[in-house]
């Protein structure tokens, strides 16, 4: 049964809605700013040696593997026991073999331990008060490419938390209205807005290409830097869904034939 609603009757341009590495680069978004850039300096490291990959990126696909869990709270978090060795990385280390995960470093082992828990919106603050915005692409990259591993990276740790909730969740590398219900509160019908922001033959589900492609048409209407700044994510929010998506459309057909 279809909804009478369209997410243009609200403020809102569904892409700022939907897409985390938008919102969450808009500086009146409605969450804690801090000026702590740990695990964005954490990540930095290793995304410098990471070809067309950015500090979140790296930070989000290492915190999507290290998460088990919600350890007692609403949202999926990593705590110092899920960042312990397990027995093969140990003897991994004894040979020298340091771990991949940034969140098992020595270093992140510690960040962990200070901080308590880390959330997937603490990744976020960082890297805001990192860029002043979201990075999404380090200089040099290749914006596109960036732009969907981010959205790949990003999609991965949705997925994985609304998995823990929901064992019967789908996890397919798509976000579809379930799982983007699992972080917006949208006064709509979400499956509606996914429906309109489609760029290729999904429908009722957004692909890595699609958001990686919603990025950089977002990203176009200032400098293409790689950063989403808080200007650019503010620009779209009364944009109707038509303007974006007919430069995201550009886009997306150019690296999707």
């Amino acid at each position: 049964m279809s909804s009478d609603f369209s997410i243009n009757d609200y403020k809102d341009n569904g892409a700022y809605q939907i897409l985390r590495g938008i919102k969450k680069a808009h500086i009146k978004y409605d969450w804690q700013k801090t000026d702590d850039t740990s695990i964005i300096d954490l990540a930095q490291k290793k995304a410098d040696e990471t070809e067309n990959k950015s500090a979140i990126t790296i930070a989000l696909e290492d915190f999507t593997k290290t998460t088990q869990g919600f350890n007692g709270f609403n949202s999926s978090n990593i705590d110092s026991e899920d960042t312990k060795l397990s027995f093969f990385e140990n003897i991994a280390s004894i040979f020298g073999c340091k771990p991949d995960n940034i969140f098992k470093s020595k270093d992140g082992q510690a960040l962990v331990k200070q901080e308590g828990n880390i959330f997937q919106n603490d990744i976020f603050e960082s890297d805001y008060a990192k860029n002043n915005g979201i990075r999404y692409a380090k200089e040099g990259d290749d914006l596109y490419e960036s732009a969907l591993n981010f959205a790949k990276a990003d999609i991965a740790a949705i997925e994985k938390a609304h998995s823990m909730a929901y064992v019967e969740s789908n996890k397919n590398g798509k976000l579809e209205a379930g799982e983007v219900g699992s972080y917006i509160n949208f006064d709509g019908n979400t499956r509606d807005a996914i429906i309109e922001l489609n760029l290729g033959d999904g429908k009722d589900k957004i692909t890595a290409e699609e958001y990686a492609s919603y990025i950089v048409a977002v990203d176009k209407m200032g400098n293409s830097d790689g950063v989403i700044s808080s200007d650019e994510a503010e620009a779209i929010i009364d944009m109707k869904n038509s303007k974006i998506a007919n430069v995201a459309q550009e886009i997306y057909d150019q690296y999707n034939d």
